[in-house]
């Protein structure tokens, strides 16, 4: 076993490939583009319009997870309000763990939805929460529903203030809720 030479075209034998395999695929990726979109661009046109592409199918993807999101959000508190349809006005039910669990999953579904909205934080709402353990639970339900609408009618261009507002008033009842 004898010492083997290597030449500079060769590998390093590591498993790395060498730095002018990578700079020749590039190269022949941008030239075959060019030559595929029947016009020839600059790299610098060529890499803008890919930014611009990128940009783009991120948008659509933050718009989809939004919309998945919202509709998540409102399956959580119809399954939660469902399960405590047949609580009578003025009690408050001792919460289960799975119900427990279900509240914080409404509450990062929310914060979910806003920062897809870009926004971070709880935000504040002043608006009194009802006292009522039903109305707490019909209130979310409301709210979630309305999130959902919004989040369907939205578009990769806007914010939506009442998306906002919404999921704001969503955690502080999740929170209350869970509180008890």
């Amino acid at each position: 076993m004898g010492f083997k030479r290597r030449t500079k075209f060769q590998g390093r034998g590591d498993g790395r490939r060498p730095i002018w395999r990578f700079v020749l695929g590039a190269a022949t990726v941008i030239s075959l583009t060019m030559v595929a979109s029947g016009t020839l661009q600059s790299p610098g046109e060529f890499y803008s319009d890919m930014e611009v592409r990128r940009r783009r199918e991120r948008d659509e993807q933050t718009l989809a997870d939004l919309r998945k999101a919202g509709q998540e959000l409102e399956a959580l508190t119809r399954q939660l309000a469902k399960r405590f349809d047949a609580v009578p006005q003025g009690v408050r039910p001792q919460l289960s763990n799975r119900d427990l669990e279900d509240l914080k999953r409404i509450e990062k579904l929310a914060k979910r939805v806003r920062e897809l909205q870009g926004v971070r934080g709880d935000g504040e709402d002043t608006q009194p929460l009802p006292t009522d353990f039903g109305a707490q639970l019909a209130l979310l339900s409301q709210l979630s529903a309305e999130v959902r609408q919004a989040a369907d009618k939205a578009s990769r261009f806007t914010l939506s203030v009442g998306i906002l507002s919404r999921t704001t008033r969503i955690l502080r009842l999740s929170r209350s809720l869970r509180s008890g």
